[in-house]
């Protein structure tokens, strides 16, 4: 089971590799904009696949990396990052990982050269990993030459595999076993050229017109463009053409819970059945939990994301959890509290804040716990989580909640850190703080109130009296390094290590509105530099494997920290759904 784990994890490391390395036209793409009408690899997707990650739109895969290294990332080193460990742990591996391991150095051979030709593949990367009905499949467009078959044909002979050739519907196949002489997979994986396509898919139990076939050669009687599912994702939320990924959270429920429902459901069916397992879901495959099931998945039908800007010099990428109750978003909404402006800065080294109205907390949950227990389930799994939710009454947060009332975020900010001081900490840990430059900001509605209330554990603080935009007060209990307090509005500022310009930094807040969840930023190159000090002052005392594995970490930092540039990133609740959005805009 371990080395078909590896054999997951190598397949989906590929496919992620490309999926990367791929898009729509250099320079930036139209937002908006309609998806093209013909794809030919996307013809053999069907409308109803529930899961997808591709292309419509590719992209040349040299101007690609071209475009990353201008940002300052060098994939060919992350990517390659215990490549060596990866092949060293293959000598009793079932054939299949021999092959998907081989292919793997093939792509990071030619993300070096920045050719694909090579391996076979188009120079404009054109892929989709997808389902059909609940068969995994990953199909590439190639170049028209032999060169992919002859790269399979050089790593057959390399690894010492001999693979099993057979044909189903006029198209040749080849069978890797699973197998590494202590388990048995009763399956194998399968590699195939048809219609100048290389598909990867699976063997399974099922007769061939059930699995292969389907995979490998027929095309749907409606593929996922003509079914508009991606450009109602795109129009929706701004995803660029050249990659899309959606996951189709209702179907799969209702074709787990209702088999007919859909062609995932009488696939996982079909599937589980000849391997002995038809009946292992019986017990919520009943009308009930099919109606109730779906009924609460429809409150988040769908996740999917994909890349809003992608050039030179900017990318980013987001992730949609679709809500589909307009009334439990507003309730959720009501959570969102303020993140203030002092959290973040372009120059600081990284930051965090989360935006949570404390007020709501309480609320919203009990809004929520009484939406949850008041339906009447009878579907056995939904009926065991009631009664958990009867047990428990979220009232009782009422009364841990006064001491935190009126905050509506907080915040953790690493304003400056010394490289020196951090290599260094574990000798003498009390120079990294009294070295560094950090901040926490708490914004409440009445911050004063705060203080006091912390005064019930610290006395000192209720003595305490702050004037907004008054000078830092300096606090009597410090940790080994210099820490001040300040009131700015309605923020409170607590100021650790160099305090004496870190005022200067800090803005008066006098606003509470709501402006998200959750925000984080930083300066990916002062940040990896962090990392790699962290680990050489970790290595310093490490024997053995250890000290190794500490060792080659620093390296990888060493090589990331040569993009410059930053990254941000968000999680909020919009009339959308649950929206993440990530970005990184180099310098």
């Amino acid at each position: 089971m371990k080395k078909l784990l590896i054999v997951i994890v190598i397949a989906i490391a590929i496919a992620a590799g490309i999926y990367f390395f791929k898009g729509g036209k250099v320079g930036g793409l139209s937002i908006g904009s309609s998806l093209p009408s013909d794809n030919p690899v996307l013809e053999y997707v069907p409308a109803d696949t529930v899961f997808f990650a591709g292309s419509v739109e590719p992209l040349d895969f040299a101007k690609t990396l071209e475009m990353s290294s201008k940002m300052g990332f060098d994939y060919s080193a992350m990517m390659s990052a215990g490549f060596d460990d990866l092949k060293s742990d293959l000598g009793d591996a079932p054939d299949a990982a021999k092959v998907l391991v081989s292919i793997y150095g093939d792509y990071l051979k030619a993300v070096n050269k920045k050719s694909v030709k090579e391996l076979g593949l188009r120079s404009e990367l054109n892929m989709a990993v997808y389902t059909v009905g609940a068969l995994p499949v990953i199909r590439i467009e190639l170049d028209g030459t032999d060169a992919f078959s002859n790269a399979i044909a050089k790593i057959e002979a390399d690894q010492g595999v001999t693979a099993t050739v057979n044909t189903v519907n006029g198209v040749e196949y080849r069978e890797y076993s699973l197998d590494d002489g202590y388990d048995e997979v009763p399956m194998t994986l399968v590699i195939a050229t048809h219609d100048n396509q290389a598909v990867v898919t699976i063997n399974t139990e099922l007769d061939d017109a059930k699995d292969l076939q389907r995979t490998l050669s027929e095309k749907p009687t409606t593929n996922i463009l003509d079914g508009g599912v991606l450009n109602e994702l795109a129009s929706d939320n701004g995803y660029l053409g050249y990659s899309i990924f959606l996951l189709d959270n209702l179907a799969i429920v209702d074709g787990i819970t209702k088999p007919s429902a859909n062609a995932f459901g009488k696939s996982l069916q079909e599937l589980m059945t000849a391997y002995g397992a038809g009946n292992e879901m019986q017990d919520i495959q009943t009308p009930a939990c099919n109606t109730e099931l779906t009924g609460l998945t429809k409150n988040w039908p769908m996740l999917s994301a994909g890349y809003t800007e992608f050039d030179d010099s900017n990318a980013s990428y987001k992730m949609v959890l679709k809500g589909g109750n307009a009334d439990l978003l507003e309730t959720l909404g009501k959570l969102r509290g303020h993140i203030s402006d002092n959290v973040s800065n372009d120059d600081y080294v990284m930051s965090f804040g989360l935006g949570f109205d404390m007020d709501q907390v309480v609320p919203v949950i009990t809004t929520v716990w009484e939406s949850l227990t008041k339906e009447d389930f009878s579907c056995p799994p939904l009926v065991e989580m009631q009664d958990g939710l009867r047990q428990s009454n979220p009232m009782m947060l009422g009364m841990m909640s006064g001491m935190v009332a009126g905050i509506k975020g907080v915040g953790f900010s690493v304003v400056e850190m010394n490289e020196n001081a951090l290599a260094n900490m574990e000798r003498n840990p009390m120079a990294f703080m009294q070295d560094s430059q950090l901040l926490i900001t708490v914004t409440a509605e009445k911050p004063q109130n705060l203080l006091q209330s912390l005064g019930m554990y610290a006395p000192e603080l209720a003595q305490m009296k702050l004037e907004d935009g008054g000078e830092p007060q300096v606090l009597p209990a410090g940790v080994g390094a210099e820490t001040k307090i300040a009131l700015r509005g309605h923020d409170l500022v607590l100021m650790m290590g160099q305090t004496d310009n870190l005022i200067s930094k800090v803005e008066s807040n006098n606003s509470l509105d709501k402006n998200g969840l959750i925000t984080f930023s930083m300066d990916f190159k002062k940040y990896m530099s962090l990392l790699e000090a962290t680990m050489e002052s970790a290595s310093a005392n490490a024997y053995g494997s250890e000290k190794e594995m500490l060792e080659e970490q620093k390296e990888v930092f060493s090589e990331l920290k040569k993009a410059d540039g930053l990254i941000k990133g968000s999680f909020d609740i919009t009339d959308q759904g649950i929206v993440t959005d990530s970005s990184y805009q180099a310098k």
